[in-house]
């Protein structure tokens, strides 16, 4: 696997298969289409996309939130990649990217599933659960720094 890490933008080459892999990986399973949804923020937002021998396998949404907030929004890793350390490593580099771009917290909505993912990356959990697409997730935050 010879996987290479960018960001992008909406007007990018590998937008479209970005939003395929979201649309399979986190949409279908839950009966939804990404395509019904509006779309029109993923234009204000950075994406990562991690490519193997040219397609797209992950993606990762960052959402500007304010000066020192960032979101990070629909993270998925096509199946057959899963379970090898993909997810953490495209958290990483979203981490590094806010850092070197002077944003110093993070903040994400984890579905209930992917809690202990983000746990182990030294994201923590906030607040009560609550629904988003018609499942149970919890917000998790992460500082960088000491603010």
């Amino acid at each position: 696997m010879s996987l290479e890490l960018s960001i992008v933008n909406y007007e990018s080459k590998l937008y479209p298969a970005i939003l395929n892999l979201r649309n399979e990986v986190l949409r279908k399973p839950i009966g939804l289409n990404l395509f019904e949804e509006d779309l029109s923020e993923d234009k204000d937002q950075y994406i990562i996309a991690a490519v193997d021998q040219e397609q797209v396998v992950a993606c990762l949404m960052l959402k500007i939130i304010d000066k020192d907030t960032v979101k990070f929004r629909q993270m998925a890793v096509k199946s057959i990649y899963q379970k090898h350390g993909i997810g953490a490593l495209l958290v990483r580099y979203a981490e590094n990217f806010c850092s070197l771009n002077e944003y110093f917290k993070i903040e994400l909505h984890a579905r209930i599933s992917a809690q202990p993912f983000y746990e182990k990356l030294e994201y923590k959990p906030i607040g009560a659960e609550f629904q988003e697409v018609g499942i149970h997730h919890i917000k998790m935050v992460k500082a960088l720094i000491n603010l």
